[in-house]
Formats: structure tokens, sequence, C-alpha cells
């Protein structure tokens, strides 16, 4: 999904990386984070349900500049990944929640987490 995002808009996110990054390069970059999982079984059913997160982090510079760069990605990355109910096949997610926040060093860097709340997948278990 973030391959197919970064190939279709080049300009507003530079890399993505499977998971945090000790040195946030190659800015802006988004990143793969927290990936709670509850697990339930019925009747030969498993349920995993897993509430991931995409970190989207750009770098601060004049504070105008930033906050528009950055709202841009934002609304970008929100209807792109409302064109995928499917993150991956077998799978459907309906809520989501956008969060801002600072990260780095010193808050250097603007960032935005977006939370797939209960995607879920049932698989049969003998």
């Amino acid at each position: 999904m973030m391959g197919a995002f970064i190939a279709a808009n080049p300009t507003l996110i530079t890399r993505h990386f499977r998971s945090e990054t000790e040195a946030l390069k190659d800015l802006p970059a988004t990143y793969l984070d927290l990936r709670p999982e509850a697990i339930t079984h019925s009747e030969g059913l498993r349920v995993r349900t897993m509430s991931p997160s995409i970190v989207a982090v750009t770098r601060r510079t004049e504070a105008g500049e930033t906050s528009d760069r950055h709202d841009t990605l934002v609304d970008y990355l929100v209807d792109w990944f409302t064109l995928y109910p499917h993150i991956v096949a077998g799978t459907v997610w309906d809520r989501m929640t956008v969060e801002d926040e600072a990260t780095g060093d010193d808050n250097q860097f603007a960032a935005t987490r977006f939370t797939f709340a209960d995607i879920s997948i049932a698989e049969g278990r003998d």
C-alpha cells in the first residue's frame, strides 16, 4: 500500500520503513509502528484483531511552511488509505484515528500517526 503511494506521489513521500528507524532520513517518510493484536478462539475459528499504525514524518522548517506541507501530506494519505479498506488480503478496516505528534531529538520533526482500529482476519482452525 505504501509502495504504491510513493510510486504515485514521489514528491510527497520519499521512503517507507517497515519499522521505526533510529535515524530519520530520506524525509518525508512513513514507517509502520505499533501492531497490538488480540486473538480469540471459538468453535474452530481463530479471529485476530490488530490495530497497526503508520506514522508520517516530515522535517520542521519555517512554521507555516511545515504545517502546510505536512497537512497536505496528511490529506493525501487519508484519501489513499480510504482506497485500501483491505490493507492485506482477507482483512478489513472500518475506523481510523489520525493524531499529530512531535518526534526526534528536541521534537525537530512533525509526525502524524494513522491508527487502523480493529483490523480483523478470521482463520479456520482444526
